[in-house]
């Protein structure tokens, strides 16, 4: 590309960045190592694109080299790759970037999605059966029932090895993981994949095997991989960066982009820190996104997400210059509060009939289920979203998904509608008979999935559909679909809201062991770290609860920013207890903090 050319893409560039200083610094930055920091609306996915433009446009990525851009959930990375080839040629305004051009560019996948790749391709280095692996079963490994029951020869402390070291990922516990990965790999190789089955976690781990034992492998993919790109960095687990830390060698140009915020995934082993770690580790340039593009036009908002994030980086004396008003309404009970969010809900409809509104819980309960009585004998249509990725169900869904899936394209492998609508209907089959909300709202998710797949996403290559579809099934990843649901009402936990977005959101029981709940910081502080103040739980911040409290304002966070226009609040006087007795409670630390204004 001419220099003419080049400066024309610079400009085209700077035009579609509206010249905001931050993203373009780290667009046009010749420093071989960024990590940036880019909380939710700040732009960060048209900046990781223009990014990619402009390291094509430069002639900064060497034929036939690849830019490779991991993300740690399924709907991200193919929804990079839709955006990429969407936006990628009228940012370089050239024809020639077509789709076929851009994969021979671009290698965009989730960890588990480039693993499964590699797998396909070298898995035969470690078993034979690894080059079918897209008709594999795959395995919770922390289900150790299943595995004991598979007739492969598992023993139940086989089966409880596995499972022990699932739990070490969870706990970031490195050496544990160094220690056992050889007999749990081993019990893999030996019991399953003869058989082809294979567990979630050995996909990463047989990767980190393969780059061990064959170390000429590894440095194939440090030069046909000379830049990586990361996408939400902030939730990458312990064996993903094990990964990460492999493929980036020394003359490797790497861009991570995060926000430790938005770390919501700790109970999953997401690495506490890691953007600090891998700024000293790697030795990265720093830049933060400083202008929020989802609040542009909402003072309100723009405070309080400026407000929360000030607590998070100095919990002690946060620097608060301008309290942020919040709409909190607080209740006698549960009912009257279950009533209020129905009425509000109805209200905000009739203004407008095609409104999305979200009701975002930490956890499910008795006191949700007041609101689902409220909601449906009121008459309101809405969504079961209640999905925790470690409900039994939830789990379970995807692995039959996944297995009828890797059954059904033995016979024919073609992605078409019709084929989909087969494989849709085995599915049916399969659930014959169970009629339960949660079931029921599961297969809404799957037919979106599924038309979306053949609609939005019908630029993708067979191999690339496949792909995906298991990705999803895989990584339970069908609730990233909730957004794309045809009703106004969302019933959801924070945890499966992540990356989504409605117009509205309603945060019921904002109150002490409903938000935060028992088993993330009540239960820690337990009344020694807080006073009760005008009803109000307020923190008093003490080093011994910082890491629940980072984590809870995380999870608050990300509520608060899924919603495009305005958020509302509400808590009640008395919660119903798990044992089903109402108990006196008092209104969230969480709106008592610096900075907000009730």
């Amino acid at each position: 590309m001419s220099e003419h050319t080049l400066r024309h893409v610079e400009d085209s560039i700077a035009k579609t960045h509206s010249g905001d200083k931050e993203q373009l610094e780290a667009i046009f930055s010749d420093d071989g190592r960024l990590i940036v920091e880019a909380p939710a609306g700040y732009g960060k996915t048209k900046t990781m694109i223009s990014k990619i433009a402009y390291i094509l446009a430069s002639g900064k990525l060497p034929n036939p080299k690849k830019i490779l851009a991991l993300t740690f959930s399924v709907n991200a990375a193919y929804k990079i790759k839709k955006d990429v080839a969407e936006q990628l040629p009228k940012l370089l305004e050239s024809g020639n970037f077509n789709l076929d051009r851009i994969n021979e560019k671009v290698f965009i996948k989730n960890y588990h999605g480039f693993c499964r790749h590699v797998l396909k391709l070298y898995g035969y280095l470690i078993h034979e059966n690894l080059r079918n692996i897209d008709i594999f079963r795959s395995i919770d490994d922390s289900d150790i029932e299943t595995m004991t029951n598979l007739g492969v020869g598992l023993t139940y402390e086989d089966a409880k090895e596995l499972s022990d070291l699932t739990d070490a990922i969870k706990d970031v516990r490195g050496k544990y993981i160094n220690e056992n990965l050889k007999s749990y790999l081993g019990k893999v190789k030996n019991h399953l994949l003869p058989n082809n089955y294979i567990t979630y976690n050995s996909i990463i781990l047989f990767i980190i095997q393969l780059f061990i034992e064959y170390p000429e492998l590894l440095k194939f993919y440090h030069q046909y991989f000379p830049i990586i790109i990361v996408d939400e960095f902030q939730d990458t687990n312990i064996i993903n960066y094990a990964l990460l830390s492999r493929l980036v060698s020394e003359p490797t140009k790497a861009i991570f982009i995060g926000d430790p915020l938005q770390r919501i995934y700790g109970f999953i082993g997401a690495v506490p820190n890691l953007m600090d770690i891998a700024k000293e580790k790697f030795g990265m340039q720093e830049i933060k996104l400083k202008k929020n593009y989802r609040f542009k036009d909402n003072p309100k908002m723009i405070l309080l997400d400026k407000n929360i994030r000030l607590n998070a980086e100095n919990h002690s004396d946060p620097d608060i210059s301008e309290y942020a008003p919040i709409d909190l309404n607080i209740f006698e009970n549960q009912t009257k509060e279950a009533e209020w969010i129905r009425k509000k809900i109805q209200d905000i409809i009739k203004e407008d009939e095609f409104v999305k509104v979200a009701v975002l819980v930490r956890s499910r309960s008795r006191n949700v289920q007041k609101i689902i009585n409220s909601l449906e004998n009121g008459g309101v249509d809405y969504f079961y979203g209640l999905y925790s990725d470690e409900n039994e169900f939830y789990i379970k869904f995807h692995q039959n998904c996944m297995n009828i899936f890797a059954d059904h394209i033995k016979g024919s492998n073609r992605i078409t509608k019709l084929n989909l609508r087969k494989f849709y209907n085995k599915v049916e089959k399969a659930y014959e008979g169970q009629s339960t909300p949660e079931i029921q709202s599961l297969f809404d998710l799957l037919k979106i999935f599924l038309d979306r797949l053949t609609a939005e996403y019908n630029f993708l290559t067979n191999e690339d559909k496949i792909n995906f579809i298991l990705d999803t099934f895989e990584n339970r990843a069908l609730k990233q679909q909730m957004e794309y649901v045809d009703k106004n009402v969302i019933l959801s936990t924070v945890h499966g809201a992540k990356g989504l977005e409605w117009d509205y959101v309603i945060m019921p029981d904002m109150e002490q062991y409903g938000f935060p709940n028992y088993y993330s910081l009540c239960g820690s502080c337990n009344y020694k770290h807080n006073r009760i103040r005008n009803g109000f739980c307020q923190l008093v911040y003490d080093k011994k609860i910082e890491r629940q409290f980072l984590e809870e304002l995380s999870v608050f966070y990300v509520a608060v920013t899924r919603a495009r226009k305005d958020i509302f609040f509400s808590s009640s006087n008395r919660r119903i207890h798990y044992s089903g007795a109402e108990r006196d409670t008092y209104v969230s630390c969480l709106l008592s903090l610096p900075g907000i204004e009730t």
